[in-house]
């Protein structure tokens, strides 16, 4: 799984490239950490569009980044989320934790 961020505005999207599954959760949980705890901006877009699947250790990641993200008073925001991946966050009832925009832009508005 690859990870980019960019700066737009008063928001730090992390673009996620790959699978996030068993293999790579660690990597990803300790970089989404890290950004998290240096973020200055006031939102955090995770954008999923390049994202085909989430494992349980996955989700695992999502929620604590959503904890960690409380914590410092950021809100956390996904966005692009493929039908596959959004109906896993419908199935377990996700979906009622997190602000979902259905694209990166719409999200930052």
């Amino acid at each position: 799984m690859e990870l980019t961020v960019e700066i737009k505005g008063n928001s730090r999207v992390i673009h996620l490239i790959g699978n996030m599954d068993v293999h790579n959760t660690h990597r990803v949980e300790q970089a989404f950490m890290d950004h998290i705890r240096k973020a200055t901006e006031s939102n955090i877009v995770l954008d999923m569009s390049n994202v085909e699947f989430v494992s349980s250790a996955g989700l695992r990641v999502i929620v604590g980044s959503l904890r960690v993200c409380k914590e410092r008073e950021i809100q956390l925001k996904l966005a692009a989320l493929r039908p596959a991946v959004r109906k896993v966050f419908e199935i377990i009832d996700m979906d009622s934790l997190f602000k979902i925009y259905d694209t990166v832009d719409s999200s930052l508005q």
